[in-house]
């Protein structure tokens, strides 16, 4: 059933943080927290930088999302290669990784752990993953899941534990808990190495690869748009874990920018966000929202809320 009090509690919030300022003088700097977000459908795609994602005719459906709906334009990945920057956007840090090796364990807090002390919900939906909870470091003839993208399989709270671990289950539960209405409040979608736009030895060709992974989110937004948890409050977050490396990242300039776009069920269109935000932002605004304690260097992140408003 829509929360026909959400517009309510955002205006709220939104006036209060005009009061707020006004006592102390200032003016207003950031939007207020986005009201608590029913679900939350996050798809972490691969290897593409901004400039070679929007405007790129080969992802006709993302470009449509970025221009219809919410898209940060100075976002960032924090990392290379593409393992810590999926380990940071649960847990807050890289921790030093610069690694894809499926060995690295970060026994940290995690957004999932977060979320279950508050009395909410998470699955991480994995394409490729052979069976809910599979601990292998890769899975498929061909190779299609490799671990170093499933980063609850990386935290040992989780993967030790055989009931959090059957949480992270193959992505076709996902079309049946959108049929059930058995949705979780954050579902984590990561799609195989032939949908994720980086590829693998089965699977290559840049253009071949858009097309393919803009195919992917295209079925996806759609299952979920057309869904009983597309109501209240809810919101799909698109973004990559991080551009190439290339000649801008030696340099430090501009480097690691992403594309993120946010779509949600009940918010503005068109919105832009220009500051610059990473996957800390990310991390930091969903926390925010569902009134959770801030994790590693979200503390000091800025803030996406704009997005989701």
């Amino acid at each position: 059933m829509r929360d026909l009090a959400a517009p309510a509690r955002r205006g709220l919030a939104a006036l209060g943080a005009i009061l707020l300022a006004a006592c102390w003088g200032g003016s207003v700097l950031a939007a207020p927290p986005p009201a608590p977000l029913d679900h939350v459908f996050l798809i972490v795609l691969e290897n593409r930088g901004y400039a070679s994602v929007i405007g790129n005719a080969d992802m006709p459906t993302i470009n449509a999302l970025a221009r219809r709906y919410g898209l940060a334009t100075d976002s960032h990945g924090v990392a290379h290669p593409s393992l810590p920057n999926y380990v940071a956007l649960i847990t807050g840090d890289t921790w030093g990784s610069h690694s894809d090796a499926p060995s690295q364990r970060f026994d940290h807090p995690s957004l999932a752990g977060q979320l279950e002390a508050a009395g909410l919900s998470w699955k991480g939906y994995m394409q490729g993953l052979p069976s809910a909870g599979y601990t292998g470091d890769y899975a498929g003839q061909p190779v299609l899941y490799a671990k170093k993208h499933d980063p609850f399989m990386l935290v040992p709270a989780i993967a030790g534990d055989p009931r959090r671990a059957r949480r992270v289950v193959p992505l076709t539960q996902l079309g049946a808990d959108l049929e059930t209405g058995q949705v979780p409040t954050l579902a984590f979608i990561v799609p195989d190495l032939c949908h994720d736009m980086h590829g693998a030895p089965s699977c290559t060709g840049t253009q071949a690869l858009d097309r393919a992974g803009d195919a992917f989110v295209d079925t996806w937004v759609h299952r979920i748009m057309t869904s009983s948890a597309w109501s209240g409050h809810a919101a799909i977050v698109i973004t990559f874990d991080e551009a190439p490396e290339g000649l801008a990242s030696v340099l430090g300039l501009g480097a690691n920018h992403i594309a993120l776009i946010v779509i949600t069920s009940d918010g503005r269109r068109g919105v832009r966000l220009s500051s610059r935000t990473d996957h800390y932002s990310l991390l930091r605004t969903l926390e925010d929202a569902w009134g959770l304690p801030r994790l590693g260097r979200a503390q000091d992140a800025s803030s996406m809320a704009p997005l989701f408003h």
